[in-house]
């Protein structure tokens, strides 16, 4: 059971060992709302909290401004995670009767194995975080890929009906992108971006993400872009040219293809699963004259 809120943010702060000015920069980065001098807005857990975060500077692990940002961080991330799971567990509401009120009491009820679960989770994504290179850039593929006339689309679902469709996008693609050696950097509404170590495997992924969405009776397939180069990291995000260019190849791609960039089709030059057609030179935008290639996989 959730314990009250008996502390003031000064009350908070001092049982912390924390001067107030500090206590409340950690606060604002974990989405705390402001609160008023006299407010009883704070438990033993928001201090031990408090305790813990300034404790990682203490210790020297982390300086004050990466510990504050990794506040942000976690403050986004879980806050996000807590809105997915309500929406997921109201979604049949109309089924079942689940309300948000209702969705919110059944998850806290059961904190203890949420928190056991992220716990599993944490230690096995950061054995993947180690294997990572750790410049903060480096070669990469990238893809993205987006829904055919997700506008036209959207007007033709009800609210309900059109997260049903996102919600399965998403989990088939990030079922394609992992199953094929790749990670899912981010999910956009109808679109996704990817990252994969080699033009093989992002071939691969993008093939894969064509034929599952070809003839599928609601989504009107996909349209696929990949880029291979250097990539700047941050955050868990990926940012740079190789990235805006796989954006940008994206939109010029006709609907149910591939359209790769010409490293990633030298890269590709031979390889016994792909056919490559060299198009007609294109301007794109922020980059010179290139010639876009069509990939196409010969096993479909």
């Amino acid at each position: 059971m959730t314990a009250a809120p008996r502390y003031t943010a000064a009350q908070a702060a001092a049982a912390a060992g924390v001067p107030l000015a500090r206590a409340r920069r950690y606060w604002c980065a974990l989405g705390y709302p402001v609160v008023d001098a006299a407010d009883l807005e704070f438990t033993e857990s928001d201090i031990e909290m408090l305790r813990m975060m300034t404790g990682f500077v203490a210790e020297g692990a982390v300086a004050e401004p990466d510990s504050l940002r990794l506040a942000r961080v976690l403050s986004r991330s879980i806050a996000h995670l807590a809105q997915l799971q309500v929406e997921i567990v109201t979604s049949r509401s109309g089924a079942n009767g689940i309300g948000r009120a209702d969705a919110v009491r059944v998850l806290t009820d059961r904190t203890s194995e949420v928190q056991w679960l992220l716990g599993q989770i944490w230690r096995r994504q950061l054995g993947v975080a180690v294997a990572m290179p750790e410049a903060d850039e480096y070669t990469s593929g990238v893809g993205f890929a987006d829904i055919v006339d997700f506008t036209e689309l959207s007007r033709d679902r009800s609210d309900i009906e059109l997260t049903r469709l996102i919600a399965r996008f998403e989990y088939r693609v990030t079922e394609i992108v992992v199953d094929r050696g790749g990670d899912v950097v981010k999910m956009l509404g109808d679109e996704v971006l990817f990252t994969a170590d080699n033009a093989a495997a992002l071939a691969h992924i993008a093939t894969g993400l064509i034929a599952a969405f070809e003839d599928d009776a609601d989504i009107r397939g996909l349209r696929v872009g990949l880029a291979l180069g250097p990539v700047a990291r941050h955050l868990g995000d990926v940012f740079g040219t190789t990235v805006n260019l796989a954006s940008r190849l994206t939109v010029r791609t006709e609907p149910n293809s591939v359209l790769v960039a010409p490293a990633v089709a030298e890269a590709l030059a031979g390889h016994p699963d792909f056919d490559l057609t060299a198009l007609e030179p294109a301007d794109i935008r922020g980059f010179d004259p290139m010639t876009p290639v069509l990939l196409r996989n010969k096993v479909s």
